[in-house]
């Protein structure tokens, strides 16, 4: 067993938690807006999940057959099974936050401000980089346990071994990436969050279009050249958007702002 690595893993789980809760922190106190926005960001991308994630999983194994079968190259059929995947997170988050925005946000009286796309950003990109940080705290025990002598405990499937062959090979430098993905990450739920209250407060559907596109270019980036190219490329091509998100952000705050949103 590596400590440093066991010591990684342990600083990127509680960094994953810490920085958006940190932030809904920050928000309340510079902003004054409710922690039941935040509340409610974390809430409707699981109810978004709820709905996305089987739907992927049942659709997307057969469809990357069919791609095989209709493309006859593993290159392009990735590419086409990549661009599905991004489009169904880009539909189903963003119009999922126009509906809340629409429609729960008036109910519930809570006003269409940019203090409140930020907070709900702020919650809806938090609790992803929490659940996320209990896969790696899973990884983490896995890690533990399998440098303790475990893996006699392990099935004999070539694929459960190849992925403990992995798990062992791990240094520091493979997990932080995690940690900087789950910054960039959280950033763009933000400026995804703004630009669909944008389209709301303006009644601009194109802007909801943008944002599906958006969202979609984001995660066909992150699924292809992860699957090809690797971890690093794959996070300096995040890191563009991360940039583009954080530019809008700044934007989008003051023109929210000069509109009285």
């Amino acid at each position: 067993m590596d400590p440093l690595v066991v010591a990684t893993f342990a600083v990127v789980v509680l960094l994953e938690i810490a920085i958006p809760l940190l932030l809904g922190w920050w928000i309340v106190r510079r902003f004054g807006v409710s922690w039941k926005v935040f509340g409610y960001g974390a809430l409707f991308f699981v109810v978004v999940q709820v709905f996305h994630t089987p739907l992927v999983l049942v659709t997307q194994g057969p469809l990357y057959l069919f791609l095989q079968d209709l493309l006859q190259t593993e290159t392009l059929a990735l590419a086409g099974l990549a661009l599905y995947l991004g489009l169904m997170a880009g539909l189903f988050e963003e119009v999922g936050r126009w509906l809340v925005f629409r429609y729960f946000f008036p109910r519930r009286s809570i006003p269409l401000r940019r203090e409140q796309g930020l907070m709900f950003g702020a919650g809806w990109g938090g609790i992803e980089s929490i659940f996320v940080a209990l896969l790696v705290l899973s990884a983490m025990v896995s890690y533990i346990v399998l440098t303790s002598g475990n893996m006699v405990f392990l099935p004999d499937d070539p694929v459960v071994t190849q992925q403990a062959g992995a798990l062992l090979a791990l240094t520091p430098l493979d997990i932080l990436p995690g940690l900087l993905e789950r910054i960039m990450t959280i950033t763009l739920h933000i400026a995804w969050s703004l630009l669909v209250l944008a389209s709301v407060v303006y009644a601009r559907p194109l802007l909801l279009a943008l944002a599906v596109l958006w969202h979609t270019v984001v995660d066909f980036v992150a699924v292809y050249l992860g699957s090809t190219v690797g971890i690093l490329v794959t996070e300096a091509s995040l890191f563009v958007f991360f940039v583009i998100g954080l530019i809008y952000i700044l934007w989008e705050w003051r023109r929210l702002g000069r509109s009285g949103a």
